[in-house]
């Protein structure tokens, strides 16, 4: 079993970021023996940047179908948070579930691109962005009608993206 990345998507299926989500809590669990047989239950505290509110609430707009408040959103993260890729995946997600599947690779292509330059980046995240982009590549475009894409999968609206802090 691989362990899980600071700035990987939360293994819980949030679609937050790991250091975001559980990273605190599992770290807790662990130094209080928790899941040791220990019987301890410590209290779980979310902490929300604004960059992680505006990131994942392009999640909850994808989930309610509103794609242009999508892309507007993470045009808004891009523009006021350049030096993180949550603008960049979230954007290709938002492609991805209109079924511009041309723009969505492109996405994630940069997004990977970004994470290459950067640290803190685990090489199964880059490689996760690769083959999203790859197998955008590879199914046919849906028209692109701004309504869901008719292969949407859990990971366009669950993955986190993760940022360098």
């Amino acid at each position: 079993m691989t362990s899980v990345g600071r700035n990987d998507p939360c293994p819980c299926g949030s679609g937050r970021k790991y250091k975001k989500c559980c990273l605190e809590a599992d770290a807790q669990r662990k130094s209080a023996g928790v899941g040791q047989g220990s019987g301890m239950v410590v209290p779980v505290r979310a902490v929300v940047t604004e960059l992680d509110g505006l990131s994942n609430r392009v999640v909850d707009l994808l989930g309610a179908g509103s794609f242009d408040e999508a892309e507007a959103a993470c045009h808004r993260l891009r523009s006021e948070y350049p030096d993180q890729v949550d603008g960049i995946w979230r954007l290709a997600t938002v492609y991805e579930a209109r079924g511009d599947r041309a723009a969505a690779a492109r996405c994630y292509r940069d997004a990977a691109g970004f994470m290459q330059t950067r640290d803190g980046f685990e090489d199964e995240t880059i490689a996760h962005m690769i083959e999203s982009a790859e197998r955008m590549e590879a199914e046919p475009s849906a028209p692109p009608n701004g309504g869901p894409a008719t292969q949407l999968g859990n990971s366009v609206v669950t993955e986190g993206p993760p940022s360098v802090s």
